[in-house]
């Protein structure tokens, strides 16, 4: 037997319809879902309410996340820290070359065909066995792949640079004089290295605190030295780079953001003989031709961490930009430049020659991240309009581009381009054909010959 509610008879006549309690009782268990969840989330860390609390964490991982706002994150480095060198105790210079081993997992590693590489192994020190495991399980994410204890495939040793075998070299160190060393990919040589050169740790970014996995580590032996190299790529994507916990294990670091490495060394060095090469590009576009054609654009990738699809989308109906490249693309690149065997670099600078104004704007607003987009707009004489890092200025010439930044809006910033006097963009480039180094405060390379003369360099005996 059943009980069918048809119709609840309540005081005075009053009827409630059929379906009305059970739609009552639907809508404040929604009401009631909403609520709790907009009260847990009001709650930034779960608290145990009979446990005490002894004291205020201020650690910065206790007060927001490096994945909340990236733009506000990657503009607010840490302190620069004193600079440390290489001090090297277990060994004197009489005992030979110092050891480098290069330990780079740059990422990629979802297109490789593990069980294909798994085929070939090679030996590996039992101080790797856990970085190995663990790397199985949650980069490749394979752990039923089968790797004998003690081997891994020797895709790890060919994949970064294809030769095995120790590299020699000598540096002019500051400190010691003439320096030799030897450079090594082999894992198996791993305990023996009495440096770490670790370049694009890219695998490591986690979504908890503290937003990298140590376990894809190496260990930390006791003799060796660790030196990070980071400067190709955005902190916006690996944001954990810039949080001290991070950067306080190693003994050395060199890169970029300049402000924040030990040995600073830009995203896109320029050299002297480039400055050169800049100052002396003419004017690509007469000062007194008009058009309804502002500003080209070429960019290729449409995923940026900040505005900039915005921005195209603005400058290609309000200011008539040409845009070659994938973002927002209404113009076909003409057939003599569409050739696979012309540099990227030749054809973009040749499509920019066109225009009085070309679009350099990075895929974030990071302190220090500065490509090679704003410089290719300067090689093709055209004016920049560049938007990126808030540190611009210590990168290029001096009243050499105009930055989106300095307008209220888009509309301002096309009115400015419509009107302005262009001539007053070129008037740098005397000055550094006078006097090279007056092109940028930060933009010159680290001086060295190279990452191991770098190196080298901070190498002390003791």
């Amino acid at each position: 037997m059943g009980l069918t509610i048809s119709r609840l008879r309540v005081p005075r006549g009053f009827v409630i319809p059929r379906g009305f309690v059970v739609r009552a009782i639907i809508i404040i268990i929604v009401l009631l879902v909403i609520t709790q969840t907009y009260i847990t989330n009001l709650k930034p860390v779960p608290i145990r309410p009979t446990a005490r609390y002894i004291g205020t964490n201020y650690d910065e991982l206790t007060q927001f996340s490096p994945h909340h706002d990236i733009d506000s994150y990657c503009n607010k480095l840490p302190t620069p820290r004193n600079k440390r060198g290489l001090v090297i105790s277990e060994k004197s210079k009489a005992d030979g070359p110092l050891k480098i081993f290069y330990w780079k997992h740059s990422g990629g590693y979802s297109w490789v065909d593990w069980d294909w590489e798994s085929q070939t192994m090679c030996p590996i020190p039992m101080e790797l066995q856990e970085f190995f495991d663990t790397f199985r399980t949650k980069v490749i994410k394979k752990p039923d792949l089968e790797w004998i204890t003690g081997y891994a495939p020797c895709y790890f040793w060919k994949t970064f640079d294809g030769q095995v075998e120790d590299r020699y070299g000598s540096c002019n160190s500051k400190k010691s004089g003439y320096l030799d060393y030897t450079f090594s990919t082999n894992y198996t040589d791993f305990p023996y290295a009495d440096i770490i050169y670790m370049d694009h740790p890219l695998t490591l970014g986690t979504d908890q605190a503290p937003y990298y996995d140590s376990q894809l580590l190496p260990p930390k032996l006791s003799h060796q030295k660790w030196v990070l190299r980071f400067s190709d790529d955005s902190l916006a994507g690996y944001p954990y780079i810039a949080l001290p916990a991070f950067l306080h294990r190693f003994d050395l670091t060199m890169g970029s953001p300049p402000s924040m490495m030990d040995i600073p060394d830009p995203s896109y060095p320029i050299t002297v003989d480039r400055a050169l090469e800049l100052a002396n590009t003419k004017p690509s576009f007469a000062f007194n031709k008009k058009t309804d054609h502002l500003i080209s654009i070429v960019t290729s990738e449409c995923w940026p961490w900040n505005k900039r699809n915005v921005l195209i989308d603005h400058l290609v109906k309000n200011a008539g930009a040409h845009s070659y490249g994938n973002c927002n693309k209404n113009k076909e690149v003409p057939k003599e430049l569409n050739k696979d065997d012309l540099p990227r670099p030749y054809v973009k600078q040749k499509l920019m020659t066109k225009y009085p104004f070309g679009l350099a704007a990075e895929h974030s607003n990071c302190i220090g991240y500065v490509t090679e987009k704003i410089y290719d707009v300067l090689a093709s004489g055209a004016i920049p309009v560049y938007f990126g890092a808030s540190d611009i200025a210590d990168f290029v010439p001096e009243g050499s581009y105009i930055n989106v930044k300095d307008f209220k809006d888009h509309d301002e910033l096309v009115a400015h381009m419509k009107t302005v006097d262009r001539a007053p963009f070129y008037k740098w480039k005397e000055i550094v054909k006078k006097d090279p180094s007056k092109f940028c405060k930060s933009c010159f390379p680290a001086p060295a010959e190279s990452a191991w003369c770098a190196i080298m360099d901070n190498v002390q005996y003791v």
